[in-house]
């Protein structure tokens, strides 16, 4: 058994949203997905995870800096599906446990945890310290991701997901045309949302110590 240990990540912490209205099947179903597309976050950034009580599940980042990325991916990865979550976010250090994130401790844990716990009409929540006008644009984002379309969710998780393809390969997988590709990634405000995504990383970054 490896022991504890202390690094500076990202925590997302996150509760889908009426997820009781869903049939046991479906239910169970997008539990699988989340599941698989966890899984492939483990594997591709080594971030670890925890899924609780149902519907909501918890991951740490060992790059704090990629943080608001990967929560936007995640919540197009249910806006695509027709559905929401709210995603309480926070970065420092953290001690992981042996035994798996679920035990394991840390100032940002507890901040993202109890974020969620005070979220009221918003779906994404940022809980550091940080000056107005990043807070502003935190709240800007939020409001464009909760006004797409399941369509625009899932050109947009794509373009983000592999690093800002062609929009002719993404037009491949979704099996339409370049030119609605196009559109749609436009409706979303894509390079809007890729510049707040820079813009992110390094104001992590220079909050890292």
């Amino acid at each position: 058994m490896r022991n504890s240990h202390l690094d500076y990540m990202g925590i997302i912490t996150a509760d889908i949203v009426s997820s009781q209205s869903l049939a046991q099947n479906d239910y169970e179903h997008l539990l699988a997905q989340l599941k698989r597309y966890l899984d492939k976050l483990k594997k591709e950034v080594s971030a670890e995870f925890h899924i609780y009580r149902g519907d909501g599940f918890q991951i740490a980042l060992p790059k704090a800096k990629a943080l608001f990325v990967h929560a936007i991916s995640i919540r197009l990865f249910f806006l695509q599906q027709g559905l929401d979550v709210k995603l309480s976010l926070a970065h420092g250090q953290v001690r992981l446990s042996p035994d798996g994130l679920a035990t394991s401790t840390g100032e940002a844990l507890i901040q993202a945890g109890h974020g969620l716990d005070n979220i009221k009409h918003q779906r994404l929540v940022y809980n550091n310290e940080c000056d107005d006008s990043f807070l502003l644009n935190v709240k800007f984002i939020d409001l464009l991701l909760s006004k797409l379309s399941h369509k625009q969710a899932q050109a947009l998780l794509l373009y983000l997901q592999q690093d800002k393809p062609e929009h002719a390969y993404i037009a491949e997988q979704l099996n339409t045309s370049r030119v609605n590709v196009t559109k749609l990634l436009n409706l979303a405000n894509y390079t809007l949302i890729d510049e707040f995504i820079t813009l992110s990383e390094s104001y992590i970054f220079s909050k890292e110590r």
